[in-house]
């Protein structure tokens, strides 16, 4: 079975363990995973990144040995056990389950946050720029993957949106990647915040509109966490950048959460990434 339909049975809401056929050996995906571990079986749940549909997934497998097993216990506890083809079980009447969420975060690896740039002597410009241009174009590629396939109503709206924002956000920093004067402008010299600040601000436009995407369940929680880490990714990169060309401010910023950073202006309403 191809993985676009896997995905498709798991974001159906219904709640039933799906079981695949991956040629000798049989799958448990996402939610299905969940649900077997808690109900049925304890068994390994790996992870991995798949590319063409731009998020994460979680799976379990086992051999066909086992069905004959898997069949029984669910029988014997009142479920319906049924081969809808030769490449698909599902396993229905499973008690309502709570706790995914939280499941699903404990497994799933979490990049390693970068590390603290050492103030007022961070690394060049060139350097964090550059490594902030490839990760906004890396999720601009993900993000117009998740997009492609949702209703015209959110693909011609948010949608839209969205791919608005990553576009903008890659073509500013190629921009200031080519021109590292750009990147220096001094903190309330003029009426015009600097490039580095419009950037951040872009990009949290976007976060907040995945989040409605999500809340709105037009994409998982498994490509929204996924999105979100590499926006946290960008964020601290544009961050440090920040700090870095405006040492007057950067032993202040250390103390800031990673939502907002104030440019030091008394009065100031502009803030950084």
């Amino acid at each position: 079975m191809k993985t676009e339909n896997i995905l498709t049975i798991e974001e159906s809401g219904e709640n039933r363990i799906n079981l695949v056929r991956d040629r000798l050996f049989w799958q448990a995906w996402n939610r299905s995973a969940f649900l077997f571990v808690r109900h049925i079986k304890k068994y390994q749940v790996h992870k991995r990144f798949i590319q063409k549909v731009s998020q994460e997934v979680a799976w379990l497998g086992f051999p066909k040995t086992v069905l004959a097993e898997i069949e029984k216990t669910a029988k014997n506890e009142g479920w319906l056990y049924e081969q809808n083809s030769a490449d698909h079980i599902t396993i229905s009447g499973i008690p309502q389950t709570s706790g995914y969420e939280d499941w699903w975060a404990g497994i799933v690896k979490k990049k390693p946050k970068p590390a603290e740039p050492n103030f007022p002597f961070a690394k060049t410009t060139k350097n964090n720029i550059l490594a902030a241009s490839k990760t906004a174009y890396d999720l601009c590629l993900h993000i117009h993957r998740a997009t492609v396939k949702m209703p015209k109503e959110f693909r011609y709206e948010l949608g839209a949106r969205i791919r608005g924002y990553a576009m903008e956000t890659v073509e500013t920093l190629h921009i200031m990647t080519n021109s590292p004067a750009r990147v220096h402008d001094a903190v309330g010299n003029s009426s015009t915040p600097p490039p580095i600040i419009k950037c951040a601000n872009t990009i949290h436009k976007l976060r907040i509109d995945l989040r409605i995407l999500k809340d709105l369940h037009q994409i998982s929680i498994e490509q929204w966490g996924f999105l979100n880490n590499q926006i946290e990714t960008l964020l601290n990169l544009l961050r440090a950048e920040f700090c870095n060309t405006n040492t007057r401010i950067a032993g202040a910023t250390l103390k800031q959460s990673s939502g907002t950073l104030s440019t030091g202006e008394p009065g100031s309403k502009e803030h950084g990434p």
